[in-house]
């Protein structure tokens, strides 16, 4: 089996920088997105398996990005990694078809657990 394809879209370069060097680190191959107008460019060309994607972001936010994901009939699994800890965030995310919400800063573990379960099909 091929090394599993992440988008890790954050437009903060120091989050997103951390989170690309830990899954390439882990054995994944990533690429990065500066926003959600940049993401979904990138998701024309770059055959994602998982999708790491900030929630608030210029020109186009995360909540977005993932409605427009699932209106085109995607199923790629998308975790959301937000500093926002509110509880009817996390639940309008899911609501909306991200398979599972991570708080900033992040757990490396806890990323390094999230995204193999849902790499395996398993929703968080």
């Amino acid at each position: 089996m091929s090394e599993a394809k992440i988008l890790v879209t954050d437009d903060e370069e120091d989050i997103r920088e951390v989170v690309a060097d830990r899954l390439s680190h882990w054995g994944y191959d990533v690429i990065e997105a500066v926003d959600g107008v940049d993401c979904l460019e990138k998701l024309e060309t770059f055959d994602a398996d998982l999708l790491v994607l900030d929630l608030r972001m210029p020109r186009m936010d995360g909540l977005t990005v993932l409605r427009t994901l699932r209106d085109r009939g995607s199923t790629i699994p998308v975790l959301i990694l937000s500093a926002s800890s509110e509880a009817n965030i996390a639940e309008d995310t899911v609501m909306q078809g991200a398979a599972a919400y991570m708080l900033k800063p992040f757990d490396p573990e806890n990323l390094k657990e999230t995204v193999a379960q849902l790499l395996a099909g398993e929703s968080k």
